[in-house]
């Protein structure tokens, strides 16, 4: 919230010496950027990081927006209530005030992935006269040498027959009960699908609050499923994982992710 007057600073100085200029910054900075409406030739976009199928529901869910033809398919997601902390939660709606300063939003992800829902978050744009730019996926051209860690996902990968394995993972914001973690466990067990599980609780706002979370699995689960899958319990090299199915058609690739 203390960067708003720098970033203003720095951009009264760079928009008198350029003839346009465009800032392109996350939802939760919009309060930050809000002085680019005083500025005649400067304008914001926001850069959207999520999918836009999660955007159509979050907006269909958080803000009652009707979206046609895909009332049925939004009925049946479920609540918003308890994905966040009451802080995080508070800092969010904080900044929706300033988020109709934007002239558009960036969107990672294509027509050719997500052309339906993009269709229907158009409907939105044109009716708050805002812009939105389909620039994805954006993927790294060249990646760092990986660790040992990471080594053993890409190793389990390599030893997979091609278009075969599933790669599960919820993100940093989603957590599971244990009852949960065990039937989706004996969910993968029993398809004997191969696959990679990111198995982390949702990140937490304090990290130095309370004592880190065991999950726990059912008895001899990773050993019953280990020449066929593997339980990731740290970060996950995602972006190496993908760029392995793309250039080399190792797997075939299925990322969950949920409000």
């Amino acid at each position: 919230m203390l960067l708003r007057e720098p970033i203003a600073s720095f951009l009264r100085y760079i928009s008198s010496k350029a003839r346009r200029v465009i800032v392109v910054h996350d939802p939760l900075m919009s309060y930050n950027v809000q002085d680019v409406s005083s500025l005649p030739n400067v304008e914001s976009y926001v850069f959207n990081c999520i999918s836009v199928f999660t955007s159509v529901c979050w907006l269909s869910l958080s803000r009652s927006i009707s979206i046609q033809h895909e009332e049925e398919l939004l009925e049946k997601l479920p609540s918003l209530e308890g994905i966040m902390t009451d802080e995080a939660r508070d800092f969010l709606t904080y900044q929706h005030q300033y988020m109709d300063i934007r002239s558009g939003d960036i969107h990672n992800t294509s027509k050719v992935i997500e052309g339906k829902f993009l269709d229907l978050l158009a409907q939105v744009a044109s009716d708050q006269n805002k812009k939105n730019w389909e620039i994805g996926p954006v993927l790294p051209t060249k990646l760092d040498r990986i660790s040992n860690r990471e080594n053993i996902c890409l190793h389990l990968l390599n030893k997979q027959p091609p278009r075969s394995l599933l790669y599960v993972s919820f993100g940093t914001t989603t957590s599971f009960s244990n009852r949960e973690i065990k039937e989706l466990a004996m969910g993968l067990e029993q398809g004997k699908q191969r696959f990679i599980w990111v198995l982390r609780d949702a990140d937490r706002g304090d990290i130095f609050k309370g004592d880190a979370r065991k999950v726990e699995l059912p008895e001899g689960f990773e050993e019953r499923v280990k020449e066929v899958g593997l339980v990731v319990r740290e970060w996950a090299p995602q972006s190496e994982i993908f760029h392995r199915e793309y250039n080399y058609g190792s797997a075939y690739s299925c990322l969950a992710y949920v409000l």
